[in-house]
C-alpha cells in the first residue's frame, strides 16, 4: 500500500534512534548472509558484491546468471524471519525515484530481465511507476502488503537500487548489494532478541 507523505512522515517520526546524516552514530548494528555451507559461489561474501558481475576486474568472477541464482537462494532463506516482522514500511531513501538508475521501459532480455519485469509489475500495481506529468506527487513510501514484496524489492537493492525499510518502530534495514540484510536496531535489548530468533530461524553467517 502506497503511503501519502505525511503517513511516511508520522510513521517515520517513531524511529528517533535511528540517525540518517552517519550511520556509523547507529550503534546496534547486525549483518548476516547465507550460511557458507550454503553459497554455491566459493568466497562470495569477499567478492565486490554486485560489482562483481560480468566484471574482469573482479577478484570472484560472478555471472548474471550466477548472481540470479544466488538472489534465489538468498530471499526464500530470509523470508520467514522477515515475516514475523508487523507493520513495515520502505523508502527510497525519503524520494519518491522508485525507477533508480535502470530504465524500466528498457529492458535487457537477458538473466535480469525476469526480476526487472517483476519490479516494474510491482510499481505500476501500486501506482508508483509515473512517467511524465502528473497532478499528485509520486509517494516515498510504501507499506509491505505482503512476503514477496521484500523479495521484488530486495532484488532490486541487491542492484544497487537504495531502499531503507523501517520495521515494528525498533528496527531499521536495508539489503545490500553483496546479498546480506544490515539492521540497526533501537537498543541492545532488540538487538538481543532479533539475533536470538535469527540464529533459531536461519543459522545464519553474522558478517558484523
Amino acid at each position: 500500500m502506497k503511503l501519502q507523505t505525511a503517513q511516511l512522515f508520522t510513521i517515520l517520526s517513531e524511529y528517533q534512534f535511528f540517525d540518517w546524516e552517519d550511520h556509523e552514530n547507529n550503534k546496534h548494528l547486525m549483518m548476516i548472509g547465507l550460511p557458507e555451507n550454503t553459497l554455491e559461489i566459493k568466497g562470495f561474501y569477499q567478492s565486490f558484491g554486485f560489482d562483481s558481475v560480468e566484471n574482469p576486474f573482479s577478484n570472484i568472477k560472478i555471472s548474471k546468471k550466477q548472481w540470479v541464482q544466488m538472489e534465489d537462494l538468498f530471499f526464500p532463506w530470509v523470508s520467514p524471519y522477515l515475516s514475523t516482522f508487523g507493520q513495515t514500511v520502505v523508502t527510497p531513501f525519503l524520494s519518491n525515484d522508485w525507477e533508480g538508475e535502470c530504465d524500466l521501459d528498457d529492458i535487457m532480455d537477458d538473466e535480469f530481465a525476469h526480476a526487472y519485469k517483476a519490479y516494474k509489475a510491482f510499481l505500476i500495481n501500486n501506482d508508483l511507476y509515473v512517467h511524465g506529468p502528473a497532478l499528485i506527487e509520486t509517494s516515498r513510501g510504501y507499506q509491505i502488503d505482503h512476503i514477496g514484496d521484500f523479495s521484488i524489492l530486495g532484488r532490486m537493492a541487491a542492484r544497487n537500487h537504495r531502499y531503507l525499510f523501517f520495521a515494528d518502530e525498533d528496527k531499521v534495514f536495508m539489503f545490500t548489494d553483496s546479498l546480506t540484510l544490515q539492521m540497526y536496531c533501537k537498543d541492545e535489548e532488540v538487538l538481543h532478541q532479533e539475533k536470538k530468533k535469527i540464529k533459531q530461524m536461519l543459522h545464519p553467517d553474522f558478517l558484523s
